[in-house]
């Protein structure tokens, strides 16, 4: 009885560790996938914002970020904003809206992504 116990607890084991794996690659790949897509949507003016679009991996965790210095204007062109000259206000800059699509499909295609590939797991 004993012998058989551990044998469940074994392949239960090995496929948490598979589920874990399968997951962490479907996470990872998405996250390029975004950041690949907001290199492509994201706002040129000068290019180096749309370069900067980057994937950080912590604790199992794949944030997508743009790199660049100037890391607020992800807000100001997503939201748009006031244009200040002096303390003054002069106009306003319309947003360029970029990440909410791209968030949308991430909501939208990593649980197809996770449904399909722990279909295949062993």
């Amino acid at each position: 009885m004993n012998s058989s116990l551990n044998d469940i607890n074994k392949v239960l084991s090995l496929y948490t560790k598979n589920v874990n794996v399968v997951m962490q690659s479907v996470f990872d790949t998405t996250a390029r996938d975004a950041a690949n897509r907001l290199k492509k949507e994201s706002p040129k003016a000068k290019g180096k914002y749309a370069k900067n679009w980057a994937v950080k991996k912590e604790r199992g965790k794949a944030t997508v970020y743009n790199k660049a210095p100037t890391y607020r204007l992800t807000h100001l062109l997503e939201n748009g904003h006031d244009v200040v000259v002096n303390g003054k206000k002069v106009g306003h800059a319309n947003p360029q809206v970029h990440i909410k699509p791209v968030d949308d499909w991430v909501q939208d295609e990593l649980p197809k992504r996770l449904e399909e590939a722990l279909g295949n797991v062993d």
